[in-house]
């Protein structure tokens, strides 16, 4: 009897030592890099319709991450302050580990959700413990996950990265005079218009109904004071 009890308590002694090292011990984190995309708008040779002042063409480089969308507020307890994360609220996902997903806020740093990989019930984690409407969480790596007493309702998005590598380009339809047809070239890095990369130009539809700027070739059907109806042919030159 004293054995099994000893054993008993060697086992409990063993568990308890587990928990502590799942606690307080370091969990690798996998960095999220942002994937590079490219966007051109519209599709070649599909004809168009837009009104002065709007792009004919645009086209977007750049890095992006996996997000997620909150489609449902929720309320947190914060230093003890009830903060409401609205609907529509945004979480870039930052790092992976090999249980969990962890989406972050560019706002505040010191909670986001977490995506167990096993079902998918998201949890709140955050760097401190806290109370209120949320029941006990579980220490992990640091943070504290908890699970809050409504489901958290969210879409999954991609969030673009305008800091790095950002490079938009747009040609936009400005009007016409007589039978010049005016346009507006800009270029964008980092999500900021570059002055010096921002061009007029104009065309007389009289000799040729297709344009070119950079490469780019568009085919003029038929345009106003207030339309353009269009198909692009060839894309800007990259």
């Amino acid at each position: 009897m004293q054995l099994l009890k000893n054993n008993m308590n060697m086992r409990l002694l063993l568990f308890i030592s587990s928990l502590i090292l799942m606690s307080c011990g370091g969990v690798k984190k996998n960095i999220v890099k942002p994937e590079t995309y490219t966007k051109v708008i519209p599709q070649l040779n599909e004809i168009k319709n837009v009104e002065i002042g709007s792009r004919v063409i645009y086209r977007e480089k750049g890095h992006q991450y996996d997000a997620i969308k909150l489609t449902k507020a929720f309320t947190i307890k914060l230093d003890d302050v009830f903060k409401v994360i609205e609907e529509g609220k945004i979480f870039i996902n930052q790092y992976n580990t090999n249980e969990y997903d962890f989406y972050s806020s560019s706002t505040n740093s010191e909670f986001g959700v977490a995506i167990p990989k096993s079902d998918k019930s998201p949890l709140i984690y955050y760097k401190s413990d806290i109370d209120g409407i949320y029941s006990t969480g579980l220490s992990y790596n640091g943070l504290t996950l908890i699970k809050p007493k409504e489901q958290l309702e969210y879409i999954q998005t991609n969030v673009s990265s305008k800091n790095k590598d950002y490079f938009k380009e747009e040609f936009i339809y400005n009007g016409r005079v007589g039978n010049a047809h005016k346009f507006i070239y800009r270029e964008y890095i980092n999500d900021y218009a570059r002055p010096a990369f921002t061009q007029e130009v104009q065309y007389d539809l009289s000799e040729n109904k297709i344009i070119g700027f950079r490469g780019m070739r568009i085919e003029i059907i038929n345009a106003s004071n207030t339309k353009i109806e269009y198909k692009v042919l060839n894309y800007f030159e990259k």
